[in-house]
């Protein structure tokens, strides 16, 4: 697997299913942690900002080097449920594509904006690089709303 495929299989592997759509369920608090905790390891500054309770958001930063223009990433963490699945977190690679719950709404968004902030902080290129992960996109969008009203 090259590292894209391995970091999606990661965040597949964890369930971030939005509680208030699916209560009980486990929420965006582990694969928060998970994302934060990749990120800090690739030289990030990253926070974790709690939302809700156990529902942090992640927001990281790549600082430029100065005198460029600033780039967000954005997106959200929780999905919904997984009735009718057949192992719904066990990632399955098959001809080339991923399989499993999030994958494309939108923990492949995720892993391939992480990598690319990643980049970003290794290349130093002007402008800051942002990178925000937040909770309940599929339901109320709070997380979201919390960014807009902070910044």
């Amino acid at each position: 697997m090259n590292e894209l495929e391995h970091l999606l299989s990661d965040l597949i592997a964890i369930d971030s299913i939005n509680p208030d759509l699916n209560p009980g369920s486990a929420g965006e608090g582990e694969i928060a942690r998970y994302i934060a905790a990749w990120l800090e390891r690739s030289g990030l500054d990253v926070s974790l900002d709690e939302v809700a309770p156990g529902r942090p958001n992640v927001v990281a930063v790549a600082h430029g080097s100065g005198g460029g223009r600033t780039l967000l990433f954005d997106g959200h963490m929780d999905t919904v449920g997984v009735a009718g699945m057949t192992n719904p977190h066990s990632p399955r690679l098959d001809s080339g594509r991923i399989y499993g719950r999030g994958t494309v709404d939108m923990k492949g968004g995720l892993a391939a904006s992480m990598l690319a902030i990643a980049e970003a902080k290794k290349q130093r290129i002007r402008g800051d690089v942002v990178f925000t992960a937040v909770i309940d996109e599929e339901y109320a969008s709070v997380g979201t709303m919390d960014l807009v009203k902070r910044f």
